[in-house]
């Protein structure tokens, strides 16, 4: 029949709920967030054949939990708390509780698993997630600091060059701020910060040219066939890496997209047949999609533009073929993540002799 554990996970304890096959809690108790904590759960759910794990907060309070349980072969899953929140609304009495939350994670394990992603040990594709993120907050902050230039530049009515980020132009405008005399104080702080902002643009140009060599070994390594895409630089292909882990988390082609929010929910009723722009999923995995479809929209007999262009002749907006694209380029990225992944993983010829 087999039974289910629902992990709720807090700073220092987790409240765990065993069920049974149909539901009926058979066992709960907290324990302490750390090592013996965990191996006390490891031995009070010994004696139930094939636990299975749910667990909320994989990437917080609960991913050492998740560790140590993927470490000695227990199957864990990740449950989003949206999640945990429509099976609470089913249990029986009212208020909300931990072992209320460890059982509604419980439940949505047993009912929902198929649709849940596993939590696996993907060290290489978190470390690619963690740089691809960290690059991302550096342009982030580059586009503010050069919005910032552009308003003071504007106050000492200093004429700057369209791309304010390359290095010969930061170069120069240094050299011309050195020269420049100021009337007030009011001119000469604003004159001040513009120094302190350019010095700060070009160390994170030159930490953004860092990480983005710290990242190509990576995707080199993992899924060098996804640069062989049109449109899919080292960066998209990075994204796509880090976001997605492993391609075992996904049933198919149809959950990544899904999953990516690049395919379009059903909102039918009677003999109205239609469907509308999916705004959740990964809103990360979806820039990755949106670029790359961008890249191959506008290059001239590229198979993505002919894709494109048969969905306006059939009367499609620019959005709603886009949309249609990036759907397309979901199934490429993912078959191309997933042969990758098998090339990887496949015993060499060496091994086999």
């Amino acid at each position: 029949m087999g039974f289910f554990a629902g992990v709720d996970t807090h700073r220092d304890e987790h409240a765990i709920a065993v069920i049974n096959g149909v539901g009926e809690v058979v066992d709960h108790f907290t324990i302490e967030a750390n090592t013996s904590g965990y191996s006390l759960a490891l031995e009070r759910t010994a004696k139930y054949a094939d636990l299975i794990w749910g667990l909320e907060g994989t990437g917080s309070y609960g991913r050492s939990f998740a560790k140590a349980l993927a470490r000695k072969g227990q199957i864990v899953y990740e449950v989003p708390g949206t999640i945990t929140k429509r099976h609470r609304r089913r249990l029986r009495g009212a208020g909300k509780s931990d072992p209320q939350d460890a059982h509604a994670i419980a439940e949505a394990v047993l009912r929902d698993r198929e649709h849940l992603p596993r939590y696996l040990e993907t060290d290489a594709e978190e470390a690619t997630r963690l740089l691809y993120e960290r690059r991302d907050r550096l342009i982030r902050e580059r586009t503010a600091k050069v919005n910032r230039i552009r308003a003071l530049a504007l106050r000492l009515e200093l004429v700057l060059p369209s791309d304010v980020t390359s290095g010969a132009a930061l170069k120069e405008l240094a050299g011309h701020l050195s020269g420049l005399e100021t009337e007030g104080y009011a001119d000469f702080e604003a004159l001040d910060e513009l120094r302190d902002l350019i010095s700060d643009l070009e160390r994170i140009q030159r930490r953004v040219a860092e990480l983005e060599e710290r990242l190509r070994p990576f995707v080199d390594r993992l899924a060098p066939n996804l640069l062989q895409l049109r449109g899919c630089s080292l960066i998209s292909a990075a994204g796509l890496i880090g976001h997605i882990g492993s391609t075992s988390n996904y049933r198919d082609a149809d959950a990544f997209a899904a999953h990516a929010g690049a395919a379009p929910v059903p909102c039918s009723s009677g003999k109205y047949e239609s469907w509308r722009l999916r705004t959740g999923g990964n809103r990360q995995l979806n820039r990755c999609l949106h670029n790359i479809a961008n890249v191959q929209m506008r290059t001239n007999d590229h198979i993505g533009k002919l894709y494109y262009d048969r969905k306006r002749a059939e009367g499609k907006t620019h959005r709603e073929a886009l949309r249609c694209l990036k759907r397309r380029l979901a199934t490429v990225t993912f078959r191309l993540l997933r042969a990758a992944e098998a090339a990887r993983h496949a015993p060499s010829q060496a091994c086999a002799a």
